[in-house]
């Protein structure tokens, strides 16, 4: 038996009806029982590749006249199952067993982080965070532990939001304001609160199982097919580029190590399927309901989070016109929620600089396949346009931020 592997329980996973239920029972204080129509939606669809989301409706039976169940509530159940959607989505070949198993262990790290995540976001109830009410929390125990999961109150009204769907620079504020509050609180937490989250030399593990040379020439190969007639002359100057930062992984694993780099602990897997957003009533601008997925949260570089929010989730216009802005907005949350000044403007600029090619280099071969993958017709054309726009910007700035990280920081950018 192993977590990639398909099983009874539900969506395939080792975690059972049963299992469910006691939890509800158990968090609600009710003896309420599910009913013969309940019902368990596959909702997590490209949405990662270490967990299978449910949305569960329990078909609640012998409910008291004063008890108000849910009707509806989400179970995210740490799985490999979904390894094979995500891979045939991004043109890879199914993931052999050897290396799923290997997986395995990352799977269970990061469920297991997520699981602390919770408990502190809970303990800080920050009213500058929003995250989804929590009934259970169960980590995995050991090694060959099979069940782990986390259920949660299921956000209705949620509009989706795929990689190639860019936010507006004003509808952002409020998850930097989130992530920057988050990093700013976990500053209290002690040596053995810390412990339970990776480093930075995760990247260096995580670099070595998800992006191996056979990968990155994948990734590389959709965009001389994306861009290699019209923008031939960016990618001869940005790939050998992004091949540079691969191997610059290990100075990123211990970046600490240079003045200046301060840690906090970042989100680190912040791009549009891990927020939640409604509509607002004028059905144009977005109100975030909670900031999803914090599996990844690690301690890494000021500045790494916005990287990443800035390069995945902002059209070119706003990157450009707004990123300084809203890298301001990062600092001054953080430095008042902390209390004092722990970084400086010019260091978290630094570090959003330093990392920028290294983000590039990840996000931007995923976002047309993402398209591929959700869009047909009008839409698919304009967002096609829209982002061949974006990602061209993107790399005309890897270009000027690692000619702009050679001068400043040349031993770093040593190999």
């Amino acid at each position: 038996m192993s977590l990639y592997k398909p099983s009874s329980g539900l969506l395939e996973t080792h975690v059972t009806w049963h299992d469910v239920e006691e939890e509800m029972q158990k968090a609600l204080g009710t003896n309420a029982v599910f009913g013969p129509n309940k019902k368990a939606t596959n909702i997590g669809d490209l949405k990662g590749f270490m967990s299978r989301i449910a949305l569960i409706d329990p078909d609640w039976q012998g409910t008291s006249e004063d008890e108000k169940l849910p009707e509806k509530f989400a179970v995210k159940i740490s799985s490999q199952i979904a390894h094979a959607k995500l891979a045939s989505v991004l043109g890879s070949e199914e993931f052999d067993e050897a290396k799923l198993e290997m997986l395995s262990a990352f799977t269970r790290k990061f469920h297991n982080q997520e699981v602390e995540a919770y408990r502190h976001l809970m303990k800080f109830n920050h009213p500058d965070i929003p995250y989804t009410k929590v009934y259970a929390l169960k980590s995995f125990s050991n090694e060959t532990d099979l069940k782990a999961y986390i259920i949660s109150d299921f956000v209705p009204n949620v509009h989706c939001m795929g990689m190639h769907q860019s936010i507006s620079a004003n509808d952002i504020t409020q998850l930097i304001r989130g992530v920057a509050t988050f990093s700013a609180l976990a500053q209290s937490f002690t040596e053995e609160e810390l412990s339970k989250f990776s480093g930075p030399e995760m990247m260096e593990s995580a670099f070595a199982q998800f992006f191996d040379d056979e990968q990155m020439d994948k990734m590389f190969g959709s965009l001389d097919a994306i861009f290699g007639t019209e923008h031939k002359d960016l990618l001869e100057k940005v790939v050998p580029i992004f091949r540079y930062y691969k191997t610059l992984i290990k100075n990123f694993a211990h970046i600490q190590e240079n003045p200046g780099f301060k840690l906090v602990l970042n989100h680190n897997d912040l791009w549009q399927a891990n927020m939640l957003h409604s509509l607002k009533n004028d059905r144009k601008g977005l109100k975030l309901e909670a900031i999803i997925d914090w599996q990844c949260v690690g301690r890494g570089a000021a500045g790494s989070d916005m990287v990443r929010v800035l390069i995945c989730c902002l059209n070119a216009q706003d990157r450009r016109e707004k990123g300084e802005e809203l890298l301001k907005l990062y600092y001054e949350t953080f430095t008042k929620v902390h209390g004092e000044e722990y970084f400086t403007m010019e260091e978290l600029h630094d570090s959003y600089n330093i990392h920028f090619p290294l983000m590039a280099m990840i996000v931007v071969p995923l976002i047309m396949p993402f398209l591929d993958s959700h869009e047909t017709g009008e839409e698919k054309e304009k967002y096609r346009e829209e982002n061949i726009v974006k990602l061209v910007a993107i790399m005309e700035d890897v270009i000027d931020y690692h000619a702009k990280n050679i001068e400043k920081f040349p031993t770093f950018m040593n190999v």
